[in-house]
């Protein structure tokens, strides 16, 4: 795996060694064998949002709406039906996959989530304190205020001797922004030990109230070290990447039938050769081989349903698939979810978007959704339609 931090220029680490180059240089990253990444992308936009956490459709509806269509979103939970929603740039989002390639990008976070795993893992985090990182990227200066799981968006600053003033200055807008902030003290933490000189002389800080950490990237030590239920995916991504999970697992039930043919041919020819008085024995070994067979046929199926349920996070993928296929081109799929409701219980719920300018066609449903309730729905004031169906 090879580690990155998107900006006008890379911050990498690969398994040989670490640095910066230019975007046109980027394709030397995955040149060799290992072409996966794991990419941290600077620029986001964080927005706090209360939403309630038991009702998933509305909380979803509310979470897709507090960005526009040029914004791709991701959220997580930080208190009591209260979500950080942190987006990217859409066209960021398409630069990175072109630049890298769709199948080798395993997984699209923000720098400061990957940052704030690197304070994680080092017990940097402060409940009482809110701490201000220096992140020192030549030839720029990331700064960045943690308050546990919630931060600010990375400001860029220059290495110079305005390092004390700005720092004053982001702590004076993060007071005015968060009011219940007055009368709490900062941490300063960086990796520069030139920034922290220029802290102490200035009289900021004194010197024991500064952190040193070595380390020229902390944020893609986090990157690599940490655990994130965050991935950036463009919705058209999505389905291209269920197609191509039933493609590879159409490919390997082909290769499972091929090596059972083969046993059984290799079996045959043996068996025709031999006297009758072992045709019975033989005949035996032909069958516990193909029960073999089948058994290793049914092992890897049922591996390849684990890995689309660990990686998508869904239980039922030939609903969503058969759903997905079935969607006219006039419709656009808002949002698409399966969660549990009772013990044995799913529920699946789906908005559908209608284009305003041209008249939508019947929503003519697959088989298995022919129990689903359809209903109208205005979502961001455009008309759409709400598609529930419960699952046991």
């Amino acid at each position: 795996m090879n580690y990155l931090i998107f900006d006008s220029d890379i911050y990498y680490e690969t398994k040989e060694k670490s640095g910066r180059i230019s975007r046109q240089e980027a394709v030397m990253i995955v040149a060799g064998p290992d072409k996966d990444v794991s990419v941290a992308v600077i620029d986001t936009i964080q927005k706090h949002l209360a939403a309630p956490q038991k009702d998933a459709f509305s909380r979803d509806q509310l979470i897709a709406e507090s960005f526009n269509s040029e914004y791709v979103t991701q959220s997580e939970q930080i208190a009591a039906n209260l979500f950080q929603v942190i987006a990217i740039e859409r066209a960021k989002v398409v630069e990175i996959y072109k630049c890298f390639g769709f199948e080798n990008v395993r997984r699209l976070v923000p720098y400061a989530v990957a940052l704030r795993e690197f304070l994680k893992i080092n017990n940097l985090l402060d409940a009482k304190k809110r701490i201000v990182f220096l992140d020192y990227l030549n030839p720029i200066v990331l700064l960045t205020i943690f308050h546990q799981d919630t931060f600010t968006t990375p400001r860029r600053l220059a290495l110079n001797n305005r390092i004390p003033t700005e720092i004053t200055r982001s702590q004076e807008n993060y007071k005015n922004v968060n009011k219940d902030a007055n009368g709490i003290d900062f941490l300063i933490i960086t990796n520069s030990k030139d920034i922290k000189d220029k802290i102490t002389a200035s009289g900021l800080e004194a010197d024991e109230n500064i952190a040193l950490v070595k380390d020229p990237y902390p944020a893609l030590t986090g990157l690599k070290e940490g655990s994130f239920s965050i991935h950036y995916l463009l919705p058209e991504q999505f389905i291209r990447l269920r197609r191509l999970k039933e493609m590879k697992k159409r490919f390997l039930n082909l290769g499972i039938m091929a090596a059972i043919f083969s046993v059984f041919l290799a079996a045959f020819a043996f068996s025709f050769g031999i006297n009758k008085d072992r045709k019975l024995a033989l005949r035996d070994l032909r069958l516990k081989k193909r029960f073999e067979s089948e058994k290793l046929k049914q092992g890897y199926a049922a591996k390849y349903r684990d890995i689309v349920r660990r990686e998508a996070g869904l239980n039922f993928d030939d609903y969503l698939e058969s759903f997905i296929n079935a969607v006219p081109n006039e419709y656009k799929i808002e949002s698409m979810v399966v969660r549990k409701i009772t013990s044995g219980a799913f529920r699946f719920e789906a908005v559908l978007l209608t284009d305003v300018d041209k008249t939508s066609p019947v929503l003519a449903l697959p088989r298995v959704f022919r129990q689903a309730n359809t209903e109208n729905v205005l979502v961001k004031g455009n008309p759409g339609v709400r598609v529930t169906l419960d699952i046991s």
